[in-house]
């Protein structure tokens, strides 16, 4: 089962590096639930998953994400991941800066038969945030 589960999710992170849909179909449940800071309601379905891709991609339009860590038990992954992209779009009403930023996210998955169901979501907007120039200058 967690070779299975491993497997699915790299899977998922060719999916997310790629935003084909055809990939996404074969890793999402049709129901599937994806907690993030993006949205205040659970976002659902590749549908739901493909407005997370739409919100980085349209501000980092090279976005990658790359595994750091990983740990899986059973069906529930644990993974850290690296993302990294060139701040080219609007991002959460920041202007382009064509800086490149690296942050990370800690995600955690469930998965039932290969399919993820849900997905809560942590990535470091703040990091983010203050690689773009939107946070205000450290006090000091």
């Amino acid at each position: 089962m967690t070779t299975d589960t491993r497997l699915s999710f790299l899977r998922f992170v060719d999916f997310i590096n790629s935003a084909d849909p055809s990939i996404g179909e074969t890793v999402i449940a049709p129901e599937a639930a994806f907690l993030t800071p993006f949205s205040p309601e659970p976002l659902r379905g590749l549908p739901g998953y493909l407005q997370i891709l739409t919100i980085m991609r349209s501000a980092f339009s090279d976005i990658q994400w790359s595994i750091d860590r990983i740990v899986v038990e059973g069906d529930t992954v644990a993974a850290r991941f690296e993302l990294r992209g060139t701040h080219d779009g609007e991002f959460l009403g920041v202007p382009a800066t064509g800086r490149t930023v690296v942050a990370n996210a800690s995600n955690f998955y469930r998965f039932d038969e290969g399919l993820i169901i849900d997905e809560v979501g942590q990535p470091d907007v703040l990091s983010i945030l203050g690689q773009i120039g939107a946070l205000p200058p450290t006090l000091g």
